[in-house]
């Protein structure tokens, strides 16, 4: 045995101390609320412009109804459940696409964020938006979501968002 010229080497195995993981679990909860709160305020921006969308395919969806079929088809927004009807001849109109017996409801999972704030057309019901049978208009008006208003024009029908 040559027990003279050996070298015993010793490994230190260092670790993290108490204070550095704490402080990493620290700067990671913190970077989750920053990624959070942004998070919930893009998904509302997204779900009201969903809202918009819906809700403009519908009133040209409805305007060509109207003009298809030579009949009186109209709108009717609820802004106290956030929904709306639609109505042909003053029938609801139950096979509307997207519709729960021709309800079109906004309070979903999907569009929880999204309100009607309020809805004003000038025809003989404030609430309602009618196409008479050429697709003509009968009134323009304006919806307003969360902070987007559509805007239908009086002759033409036609939609802007602001």
């Amino acid at each position: 045995m040559n027990s003279g010229n050996q070298n015993i080497t010793a490994i230190v195995f260092r670790g993290f101390s108490l204070i550095e993981l704490v402080i990493v679990i620290m700067l990671i909860g913190i970077f989750t609320v920053i990624a959070m709160t942004r998070t919930n305020t893009g998904l509302s921006t997204i779900r009201e412009q969903i809202a918009i969308d819906q809700i403009t395919s519908d009133i040209d969806l409805v305007r060509s109804m109207a003009f298809a079929k030579r009949k009186t088809v109209s709108i009717v927004f609820n802004d106290q459940d956030e929904s709306y009807t639609i109505y042909e001849d003053g029938v609801i109109v139950s096979d509307f696409p997207n519709s729960n017996g021709g309800t079109i409801q906004l309070d979903n999972a999907m569009l929880k964020d999204v309100n009607i704030q309020s809805v004003s057309f000038s025809g003989t019901n404030n609430n309602e938006l009618k196409f008479l049978p050429l697709g003509d208009i009968e009134s323009g008006g304006s919806i307003l979501l969360n902070t987007k208003t559509i805007s239908i024009e009086d002759v033409s029908g036609k939609w802007s968002v602001n």
